[in-house]
């Protein structure tokens, strides 16, 4: 029902505001929605006539109504009423009129344009088709946030996109996404119910097509979501995808950018991931058996960059797997493979895979070279120099690959490199290098247990504690022995401490006491004058050195002010707390054990390789609590023995009878020892007197088998041992931690940190959509320079701003000597929008606690377009 008296006021406010017309006034009023039918224009009518305001109808009367405007009413204020809708311009006979009047409005559309303040008539047919948007408040308050009035059709309808979709931005790659969380099916997904409702279907397909490329007959979610897959392994792979050809976009470049920033959005990425498994696994797409296909018939090289779906990282580490099982020797292949999957989008889903097929060739490639750095070690002392250089890495790999193996829990498709890392570990390195070592020590070593030339465990405490104590009455030092870490472990603590700490590092070895078991190495490590065995309990110069209360007492009358203790006590207090208690303490003795507890329970064992990773990072948390709340700068990490560990139950065969014995001269034993009184001849083991170790009324001899045999025992286990003289378990680790202030660091030429990066382009100048940027990681990664992974994309502003080109990530992990082995090239992908202006090259680290994100300082690229090829895949 027409308000006659505020419509009339309206229409008299026209007639007052209208300037430039001091004689007369003319408004027309297209009423095309009959607001004024029923009489209301017989209502307003005299309301005007008092205000000298003729209303004249305008029906098909157009030569009568221009007389009477131009002729026979010249000085006549008029509002010409026509209750149809205005004629286009070239079928309005009273244009010429109209230019120079007014316009008064009161359909339905009117308060929408005014209360945005829309002008003109441009999107007066527009507005009208979707009307209906602008009945809820909770769609046109959101809107109103968004509305810029220089829009046109295209950006209304992104407007309205944005707020049924519940996008953040008038971005349609964006509203897309947000469209796809709710649901790739139509019937599911509330928002295109609103699309569809709203008469917006239309409009949204034209969008799909303009923005992404996308054309097809019937055009559905699914197949959008489809097409754009699609379109990203037509642009990152040499697969011809000739059956699906319809389904390339020709704007791959937006979908490029759609594709990479969904896949490494933080929340949304796993829709993507769920999505993606299940368009791959659609039986009616058939996408499964086709990609498998074409995916067979090459090799990875040509699929490496190709992230849409997780068949290809599964395709690349079956390649791997087959080749190393066939004996293909191709290493560096494989591992620049793995290497170049770390930066993609499904590689933390396969991380463990990954890792684990890495350390296998690494160790296969180890094997390689083995035997000729075997031949050369011509005695103990050589051999031990060359564990410490490079033998080592072959427990290394093992452990590392076994680690990685027991995290993954998808498939069994490990289960062949498992096999057959186990048999080259322990029938070909394992069984030649002890074969070796066992040669070496019958020649070198006499009927003591002695190296030359080599630092001795039960000397630990002078050579190192002492040594720095006595230096003068300031310097502390504490001592970390963690039970059973071997060699290897501490060179791969050694390596995170370096990367992570302040402080520089000196690791070396000490030939371990013989048997090489808990209770020697730990009385060995204490101070004293002599070891004493009574009663099969070992005593520093009369005290006993079981427990830590009597370690404490022998610490203690050696160094009063000293504190002995365990982990658990240590890494329970703050810091505030360790400082004040531990004020005044020179000397720490502070004993870990985690490896050994595990490895030597049979229920455990073979968690014994998790739990080192566990007894790593203990270690770096004590270290850190010592130095950082500075209580102290020095640091030893050391062990009283090390271990054989072997995934595979060892053949009774391998097992050596104890009965050869007379138990009742046996004082103590264990798989891998027999300690006794009794002097005889054992086939396939090592005698040694310790005599020269431990003091006892009488001759004790130390049995050890060969290689990594075990005597024949009731009880524990069989796959984690120690207490022979294979290297893993008598080469004892001495990890020397000093910890500096930069400046200190500094001052020594040492840098610490990341690795450095530059940009190494020639030029700064981009030509075409895609373009590459390359890379220089300006230092190898070392002791003290941890990888670098970064973030790169094109930017339009040199400060914030956003972004105009996908965004990649590269991590800098290289370790060559050699600068070229150094670089990497990057290919970037323009966004459509882009102009031809200068934008930013930016290098941002990854790294969320980084306090400097820009890795180097925003570089100016002119982006120079000559012509843009939509087309260009």
């Amino acid at each position: 029902m027409l308000n006659a008296e505020k419509t009339a006021q309206a229409i008299l406010k026209k007639f007052n505001d209208t300037e430039g017309y001091s004689d007369r006034r003319i408004v027309f009023w297209y009423d095309k929605d009959e607001t004024a039918a029923d009489g209301g224009l017989e209502e307003i009518e005299p309301i005007l006539e008092e205000n000298n305001i003729q209303v004249h109808r305008l029906e098909q009367n157009f030569f009568d109504t221009k007389k009477l405007i131009e002729e026979d009413k010249p000085d006549t204020h008029f509002l010409i009423y026509s209750s149809r809708g205005e004629p286009q311009p070239d079928k309005n006979w009273l244009l010429d009129i109209q230019l120079y009047s007014e316009r008064f409005e009161n359909s339905r559309i009117s308060d929408i344009k005014s209360e945005f303040g829309i002008e003109g008539y441009d999107l007066d047919t527009f507005l009208e088709e979707h009307y209906k948007f602008f009945e809820s408040k909770a769609r046109v308050e959101p809107f109103r946030k968004f509305y810029d009035p220089k829009w046109r059709r295209d950006e209304m309808v992104l407007g309205f996109l944005t707020v049924l979709t519940g996008s953040d931005t008038i971005d349609f790659k964006d509203i897309v996404r947000k469209l796809f969380l709710k649901s790739l099916y139509e019937n599911e997904n509330p928002a295109w119910a609103e699309i569809q409702r709203l008469n917006l279907e239309d409009d949204f397909w034209e969008l799909a097509g303009k923005y992404f490329g996308f054309i097809q007959s019937d055009p559905t979610l699914r197949k959008l979501f489809l097409s754009i897959l699609l379109t990203h392994i037509k642009r990152n792979t040499a697969l011809p995808l000739k059956k699906y050809k319809n389904y390339i976009n020709s704007m791959s470049n937006e979908c490029e950018i759609f594709i990479r920033t969904w896949m490494d959005h933080s929340k949304d990425g796993t829709y993507f991931d769920q999505y993606s498994r299940e368009t791959f696994e659609d039986s009616q797409l058939k996408l499964e058996k086709y990609l498998k296909q074409e995916i067979k018939e090459t090799e990875p090289g040509n699929y490496l960059d190709a992230e849409a779906f997780d068949v290809f990282d599964r395709a690349i580490i079956r390649q791997i797997v087959d080749s190393l099982c066939n004996d293909l020797e191709e290493y560096e292949k494989y591992l620049d493979w793995i290497f170049q999957r770390k930066s993609k989008h499904w590689y933390p889903q396969f991380q463990h895979i990954y890792s684990a097929l890495e350390y296998a060739i690494k160790l296969h490639r180890f094997a390689k070279g083995f035997e000729k750095t075997l031949a050369s070690c011509k005695d103990v002392r050589g051999f031990i120099a060359h564990y410490e250089k490079d033998l080592y890495q072959m427990d290394y790999y093992y452990r590392k690959f076994y680690f990685h193996y027991d995290l993954d829990n998808k498939t069994d498709v490990l289960s062949k490199i498992r096999e057959r890392v186990e048999n080259l570990y322990n029938n070909n390195l394992i069984d030649k290098m002890l074969g070796h070592w066992s040669e070496l020590i019958n020649t070198d070593v006499g009927d003591y247990w002695k190296v030359e030339l080599a630092d001795r465990q039960d000397e630990f405490y002078k050579l190192y504690v002492q040594n720095t104590i006595q230096k003068n009455d300031r310097d502390k030092i504490a001592v970390i022995i963690s039970d059973a870490m071997r060699y290897e472990i501490a060179v791969e603590l050694r390596e995170r401490l370096n990367k992570s700490s302040q402080g520089t590092m000196e690791l070396k070895t000490m030939v371990g006491s013989l048997p090489s078991y808990t209770k020697l190495g730990m009385a060995s490590l204490l101070p004293h004058d002599s070891l004493q065995l009574k009663n099969n309990h070992y005593l520093a110069d009369g005290i006993s050195t079981e427990g830590t209360p009597n370690r404490a007492k022998i610490v203690d009358e050696a160094t009063p002010d000293s504190v002995t203790l365990t982990s658990d006590e240590l890494l329970s207090l703050t810091q505030k707390e360790a400082l004040k208690k531990f004020k005044n303490v020179r000397i720490f003795y502070i004993y870990h054990n985690v490896i050994d507890s595990t490895g030597d329970n049979e229920s455990s064992e073979d968690k014994v390789f998790k739990e080192t990773e566990t007894a790593i990072q203990e270690v770096h948390q004590m270290i850190s609590k010592l130095t950082t709340s500075q209580l102290l700068n020095n640091v030893i990490v050391t062990s009283d023995h090390g271990f054989i560990y072997r995934r595979d139950d060892l053949e009774s065969v391998y097992k050596l009878d104890k009965a050869t014995f007379d138990k009742d001269r046996i004082i103590d034993s264990k798989k891998r020892f027999i300690l006794t009184t009794e002097d005889i001849d054992v086939m396939n083991t090592h005698k040694f007197k310790i005599n020269n170790l431990v003091e006892t009324e009488n001759d004790l001899y130390a049995y050890v088998p060969v290689a990594d045999l075990r005597f024949r025992m009731q009880g524990g286990g069989n796959k984690f041992v120690h207490g022979g003289l294979a290297p893993q378990e008598i080469i004892i680790p001495v990890l020397k931690y000093s910890y500096k202030k930069s400046a200190e660091l500094e001052r020594k030429g040492i840098k610490k940190g990341k690795v450095g990066v530059t940009v190494t382009n020639p030029g700064r100048r981009i030509t075409s959509n895609s373009f590459s940027v390359n890379l220089l990681q300006t230092e190898k990664v070392s002791d003290k320079l941890k990888p670098l992974k970064v973030r790169i994309a094109l930017w339009d502003s040199e400060f914030d701003g956003e972004k105009v080109s996908d965004e990649k990530t590269v991590i800098l992990e290289r370790s060559s000597e050699e600068p070229t082995e150094r670089q990497q090239k990057v290919i970037l992908t323009l966004g459509n929008n882009v102009e031809n202006k200068t934008y930013y090259l930016k290098l941002i680290d990854d790294d969320p606690t980084a306090i400097n994100k820009n890795v180097i300082e925003p570089i100016p690229f002119e982006v120079d377009l000559l012509l843009k090829d939509d087309f260009d895949f």
